[in-house]
């Protein structure tokens, strides 16, 4: 190696950190599908829903909390309840499937727990912060 380039240093991808532009930054959340088995689920597919469609039951209704909106990802078909203020698919809280390959035109709760994408969760991208490498703020050692 020449001895004016530097070797960026290897690092895993929960670390949270990515090289670019010879600089350290922190990865932030870009909008996708909480499901752990959807593949197309991106920012572009990812919709708020109005109003309060007839096709959701009124037993989910009751579970939907106070300032949460209700969530779809059109590529899939998942339906979750989250905050208002959060990036879509952020904290999410799935509730059923509607519209998707299996079901056209019909919503499907779900019947067990369903455990999101580790990246829409808050616990995942505060771990991330606390966790991950940072360069020392003054040069030298920290």
């Amino acid at each position: 190696m020449h001895p004016t380039h530097t070797e960026v240093p290897k690092m895993k991808m929960e670390d949270g950190l990515q090289h670019k532009n010879n600089k350290w930054l922190w990865k932030r959340y870009e909008p996708h599908c909480p499901s752990r088995t959807c593949t197309g689920g991106n920012r572009n597919k990812l919709h708020r829903i109005g109003g309060k469609p007839n096709w959701l039951g009124q037993q989910l209704w009751g579970k939907k909390k106070e300032k949460e909106i209700l969530c779809r990802c059109s590529y899939c078909g998942l339906v979750w309840f989250q905050k208002d203020s959060e990036k879509l698919g952020f904290d999410a809280r799935p509730v059923g499937y509607y519209d998707d390959f299996e079901h056209p035109w019909e919503f499907v709760p779900l019947k067990k727990r369903f455990k999101i994408r580790e990246q829409n969760t808050r616990s995942y991208w505060y771990n991330v912060r606390r966790k991950g490498i940072r360069p020392p703020r003054w040069g030298g050692v920290d």
